[in-house]
């Protein structure tokens, strides 16, 4: 796009369409610039404000973004690192121009590996800070080729009753409460999910409509399939009739998560097992494949299937195998040296057994993860897996607390 000589006559003509523009400036002269600038080029609903990168990550922790926001690290003393935490914030749909006094290369590289859309020294000529939004605001094609996208991740009972819904449900939780992020679940079993019931929530026909029919899937049809648990937590599942013929496949499938993936930091989809070629195709496609099994026989001789299936696979691609013993067994349990031997994987996350506290969750319909309880400790470190992070448990010592230590 060229240089306009007269700035003040150019707008956006999709800048009312979306969520507005925010600003957090250090000084007056840039806020007096960006108070002048921005409603003429059509953000006439912009909030900006004198205030630095931590008040915007305070500021919008617990409230929806705007899809460009400004930000000036002149006054911080570790914008990487503050960056690196607003960015754990933003959904995949937000776009950052940073602002600054240090001309420096090294810095800029580092703030586009971050996944900033640009970085400006002050002061800022009009026409340069008119492009950067306009890469913002998608008008102009951005810098960054790749454009931010969300993570899926495929949650699969290698046998029925292992808790991998449970499995889900706790760590998409997680994510929102204890990681602040953007965090869309995905039921993929049609007729007998049960992630809505876990919820209290009353399923809807969204998303099987959504799958059967892949053509309609776009933002107003996906928003209205939603449901919302929490405000950072939402909800795709239907519950069509016990004899209903809806099927669909993996294709289908993955065209509905690339969608999500512009909007959410994580899908997280309990997968069906009712159909197993659609199921691998899933696990297949996905960032992430959760295979969750107990210590039975059967479920060691399936997870071993699985996993070799998936050992084709690009090297990007992470599988985690959780031991859930959260489901108690009367049958012959193996070992863990056995299990590990034999599917040729380490058991990466163990999920301890607690009967009364899930039975409790289940009644209130929420999640377990919710209660200060020492299975937390298990569905943190999945969580924090998933982002790549190393979680502290909630407590250091479960027995001193019991004991008032």
């Amino acid at each position: 796009m060229p240089v306009r000589n007269s700035l003040e006559i150019v707008t956006f003509p999709n800048a009312e369409k979306s969520a507005g523009a925010a600003a957090y400036v250090a000084d007056k002269e840039t806020e007096k610039q960006l108070k002048d600038l921005l409603p003429k080029w059509g953000y006439s609903n912009s909030q900006i404000r004198r205030g630095s990168l931590p008040e915007a990550i305070r500021d919008y922790t617990d409230k929806a973004m705007p899809t460009v926001l400004i930000v000036d690290i002149s006054k911080v003393a570790l914008p990487l690192s503050d960056l690196q935490a607003l960015a754990d914030i933003c959904p995949p749909q937000v776009n950052v121009v940073v602002l600054g006094t240090r001309d420096n290369v090294g810095l800029y590289r580092d703030l586009m590996e971050i996944g900033v859309t640009d970085y400006l020294v002050k002061p800022v000529p009009s026409d340069l800070l008119y492009r950067a939004v306009a890469r913002a605001s998608g008008q102009i094609a951005a810098r960054n080729a790749e454009p931010r996208v969300g993570k899926s991740v495929a949650v699969y009972g290698v046998r029925g009753g292992v808790g991998a819904t449970t499995t889900a449900l706790n760590t998409g939780w997680l994510l929102a409460n204890h990681h602040n992020r953007q965090v869309m679940l995905a039921d993929l079993n049609l007729t007998c999910g049960t992630l809505a019931l876990e919820l209290g929530l009353e399923p809807t026909s969204g998303l099987a409509e959504l799958l059967t029919d892949p053509d309609r899937i776009d933002n107003v049809f996906v928003d209205r399939a939603t449901l919302e648990a929490e405000e950072k937590l939402k909800l795709l599942a239907s519950e069509t009739e016990i004899d209903a013929a809806h099927t669909y496949d993996g294709a289908a499938v993955a065209r509905l998560m690339q969608h999500l993936r512009s909007r959410y930091h994580f899908i997280i989809h309990d997968i069906d097992r009712s159909a197993p070629a659609t199921a691998m195709t899933v696990l297949k496609n996905a960032d992430v494949r959760l295979l969750v099994m107990d210590t039975s026989l059967a479920a060691v001789r399936d997870a071993a299937r699985i996993l070799k299936f998936l050992k084709s696979e690009a090297e990007e691609k992470k599988t985690l195998l959780v031991l859930n013993r959260s489901r108690a067994r009367s049958g012959v349990e193996l070992p863990i040296e056995k299990i590990t031997q034999f599917v040729d994987h380490q058991i990466d996350i163990t999920i301890p057994f607690d009967k009364k506290k899930l039975a409790v969750a289940s009644m209130n319909a929420e999640p377990v993860a919710r209660a200060k309880v020492p299975i937390t400790d298990a569905y943190l470190k999945l969580a924090s897996e998933l982002i790549g992070q190393r979680e502290k448990p909630a407590r250091s010592n479960w027995l001193s607390g019991l004991r008032g230590g």
